[in-house]
């Protein structure tokens, strides 16, 4: 009968601490929460950068990469 109370009375001062643990826990990471802020994004106006041999920004079908070759990549026939 002792051994069961005593079982009994630990699992309880356990579940207090841990119920007592978790509250102080919520609480800190609301705290630290409040002081964080959402990143803020701007616009690059030098992006994309111009590129070199009158290389143009376009349209891709598709890419493909082989292990012993590299990659291929396959776009449209420019009209004109």
């Amino acid at each position: 009968m002792k051994r069961n109370f005593l079982i009994g009375s630990v699992l309880l001062v356990l579940a207090m601490v841990l119920g007592v643990g978790s509250a102080l826990l919520q609480k800190r990471a609301a705290v630290q929460a409040a002081g964080l802020q959402a990143p803020m994004f701007e616009v690059d106006p030098m992006w994309p950068t111009p590129l070199p041999h009158r290389w143009v920004n376009g349209r891709t079908i598709g890419v493909s990469v082989i292990s012993k070759d590299p990659g291929f990549i396959v776009v449209p026939k420019r009209a004109g």
